[in-house]
């Protein structure tokens, strides 16, 4: 979640928790009020009714007219409020009630329903009165539900208003001074998403904040290292990898001029004992076919040496020309497997040694296709793309492979293979992706800049 609007949210919480904790202590003191008004009534019309017991006992009252309360219910009575009696004798019970307004005090129905549930009940008062240790009643006072819900209502929705205009204010201006603060974070985490993708020399500027120029010293000095140890990983495998290449080069080189060369006279040699041995010593024919056939056994082993080694092609007639060869020995080797290659740019302009690591690339790739892919199709392509600001040499080889989980498409990611390549690209100085295609398949993509090549 974006931080800003976690802030947001939890301020939206606590000012809601704040607004409940204010509401609820405004709910309280409501009750409390009323609930107290309910006691003064009821200790006020008990009084009353004592001194009336009182002159009727003296003779100065009309027991006929107990209770008499009508200067409670005329003065003492808040809106909404009643009292009742109830007396021994039921002929002299007696309840007063003072009407309210209540249009001016109408609470929602469900604020109405649960004061009346919640607190209401709570908010009666009751006393018996008694003379001259007789029982002769009780009195009960308590509002109508509707008058205190009303009044509630109209305590708290003023700061239900006030809280609402409050909350959405100190969000927005939460949102826009945590937005502004949070600006560098930005510049950070397009930082470290760049350093993901590979990009080494991105730097991050100077920030004011303290805490954020530290953040910003550090990411520059680890970019710098990783670029500085990536360099040189990179020079030390192409170094390595074109001694190799230049090795196996010199090796082909000599088989081909020495051993082959020894074979080839070897052979003529057999060929010629074999014509000799037809007049002059016909048992020694045999043989000397044996010996004739072995030697050419022998050369057409040496030769997928050779080009094991280093395929003649590629600096007879170029990268491209031994990509189709090799795509074309494939062709002839496979069943229903169709190979195919497209190429686009300069691609012959590239140095000796590079040329021969996308060789090797692609004879992998195939390879793993061949063996792994149980695939219909599996298609090349090679071009060089002048379009952007760093000319660069993109490769891919995708397949539409279907074979099993244990021997499908994603076997090549687990083999020798794959590792080799990626020392190759490594010492081209470039990126490597293998995988399989949301499609279906399995897809090799090597990237590699074209500025390496003159070093």
């Amino acid at each position: 979640m974006d931080l800003k609007w976690l802030l947001v949210r939890r301020i939206t919480l606590v000012a809601l928790a704040c607004f409940l904790a204010g509401s609820g202590l405004a709910l309280y003191m409501s009750a409390r009020d009323a609930k107290r008004q309910n006691m003064d009534l009821v200790e006020l019309a008990s009084r009353q009714l004592d001194l009336q017991l009182s002159r009727i006992a003296r003779s100065t009252d009309i027991p006929a007219r107990f209770p008499d309360w009508d200067l409670v219910s005329n003065y003492a009575l808040q809106p909404g409020q009643c009292v009742e009696f109830s007396a021994e004798e039921l002929s002299r019970n007696r309840s007063s009630c003072a009407g309210f307004d209540a249009t001016s005090m109408t609470a929602p129905s469900w604020f109405s329903a649960a004061y009346r549930l919640l607190v209401n009940s709570h908010l009666s008062a009751a006393k018996p009165l008694v003379y001259r240790g007789a029982p002769r009643g009780s009195i009960v006072a308590i509002f109508d539900p509707a008058a205190t819900a009303g009044r509630a209502w109209a305590t708290i929705a003023p700061l239900l208003g006030l809280s609402a205009v409050l909350v959405a204010a100190l969000c927005l201006v939460t949102y826009l001074v945590v937005d502004r603060a949070l600006l560098p974070a930005r510049d950070i985490l397009t930082g470290l998403n760049r350093l993901a993708r590979g990009d080494l020399s991105y730097r991050l500027p100077a920030f004011r904040l303290a805490e954020l120029q530290r953040i910003s010293e550090v990411f520059n000095a680890v970019s710098a290292e990783l670029q500085k140890a990536t360099s040189e990983r990179a020079d030390l495998a192409r170094r390595l990898v074109d001694m190799q290449e230049q090795e196996r080069r010199h090796i082909a080189r000599e088989l081909h001029d020495d051993v082959a060369q020894r074979l080839a006279a070897l052979n003529a040699l057999a060929a010629s004992i074999r014509k000799s041995a037809q007049t002059e010593a016909p048992p020694l024919v045999n043989e000397a076919k044996d010996l004739e056939r072995m030697a050419s056994d022998l050369m057409i082993s040496l030769r997928r040496t050779l080009t094991y080694l280093r395929p003649q092609e590629i600096d007879d007639l170029g990268l491209v020309q031994s990509l189709k060869a090799l795509v074309e020995q494939h062709n002839r080797a496979a069943g229903r497997t169709t190979y195919s290659i497209e190429t686009a740019g300069e691609i012959e302009q590239l140095r000796s040694e590079t040329s021969a690591h996308v060789y090797r690339i692609v004879q992998e790739a195939l390879t793993n296709a061949s063996k792994h892919a149980n695939a219909r199709r599996v298609a090349v392509s090679l071009t060089r793309d002048a379009e952007s600001t760093e000319e660069r040499i993109k490769l891919s080889v995708v397949d539409d492979g279907a074979g099993s989980a244990a021997t499908g498409s994603s076997a090549p990611l687990a083999g020798v293979g794959l590792v080799g390549m990626r020392e190759r690209v490594a010492a081209l100085s470039g990126k490597l992706a293998a995988g399989p295609l949301p499609s279906g398949g399995f897809g090799l993509q090597v990237e590699f800049p074209t500025s390496q090549q003159g070093a």
